[in-house]
């Protein structure tokens, strides 16, 4: 699903805008930042900053630089062929239609600074969320969801990325506990109410030494007839420790964090890939 060099042509006007950028004192390097830019990929104005008075100022320069362009400069020369994207190599095809579909919320117990929250999605196949259960749900059941299933949990979304995308996930060998139990409370009217609780821990110092060990606990509701989850909660709070390579942490001592796990709308916006999915080996 991934290649070195990109020639779709979404990826070619992201190119052209992002070589357009200037950097202004207060920017970070790289791509990574917020952009206004016409849909012929030239670039009105952008910003890595962080402060949002900045950016309001930015908005404002962006219209006005919208309104002085003439119109075959903001449009490309001919309509984009809708059915091009079909044959582009993207991560969305992967999306879970008929799995289970997460929004995380990661944020420290204790605000620090600006920003002091993030926000990824977790991506279960149909038949991973059926995993979930036991086979035979009936009140009172105790199941204990698959160590892989939790592990991806804790490998790719139990991550200290409140500040900024870590781009040190946990290898398989730094996962020292993996353990969520699901505990079918009742079932009624074609749906069983269920209880989640667990404990997770990871520590690695290879390349950063990095660690997350929360407690785990939720609830969620599934459909039987469907087969799908019509809710679903859960929360890990524990300590997080060290400094990892892009988290912009700047103490590397234990402190609290803490991460919600709630099912995810079907918006656009809320179809992006996890942040690691190219590494779920699926």
């Amino acid at each position: 699903m991934q290649r070195e060099t990109c020639t779709d042509a979404d990826a070619l006007i992201f190119k052209k805008f992002t070589r357009q950028r200037t950097y202004k004192k207060g920017n970070r390097g790289g791509a990574q930042g917020h952009y206004a830019v016409t849909p012929s990929g030239e670039l009105l104005v952008s910003s890595s900053m962080g402060d949002g008075n900045v950016f309001a100022k930015l908005l404002e320069e962006a219209l006005e630089k919208w309104n002085a362009m003439p119109r075959e400069k903001r449009l490309l020369p001919k309509t984009p062929d809708p059915r091009a994207a079909d044959q582009w190599l993207r991560m969305e095809k992967l999306y879970p239609e008929d799995g289970l579909v997460l929004r995380s919320i990661s944020r420290d117990l204790k605000k620090a600074r600006w920003p002091d929250w993030n926000l990824d999605y977790a991506w279960f196949r149909k038949g991973e969320a059926r995993a979930f259960l036991p086979a035979e749900i009936k009140k009172d059941v105790q199941h204990d969801v698959p160590t892989q299933l939790v592990g991806r949990l804790v490998r790719f979304h139990l991550i200290d990325n409140v500040y900024g995308l870590n781009y040190t996930c946990f290898p398989k060998e730094a996962v020292q506990k993996a353990r969520l139990t699901i505990t079918v409370i009742d079932v009624k009217g074609g749906k069983a109410s269920l209880r989640l609780e667990g404990e997770t821990r990871a520590d690695t110092e290879v390349p950063e030494t990095i660690g997350f060990a929360p407690k785990l606990m939720g609830r969620a509701t599934w459909d039987l007839e469907g087969g799908k989850f019509l809710e679903f909660e859960l929360v890990a709070v524990g300590l997080r420790w060290g400094l990892g390579n892009c988290n912009l942490r700047r103490d590397p001592t234990p402190a609290a964090m803490g991460i919600v796990f709630t099912l995810a709308g079907n918006t656009p916006a809320e179809r992006l890939p996890p942040a690691f999915v190219s590494r779920y080996e699926w």
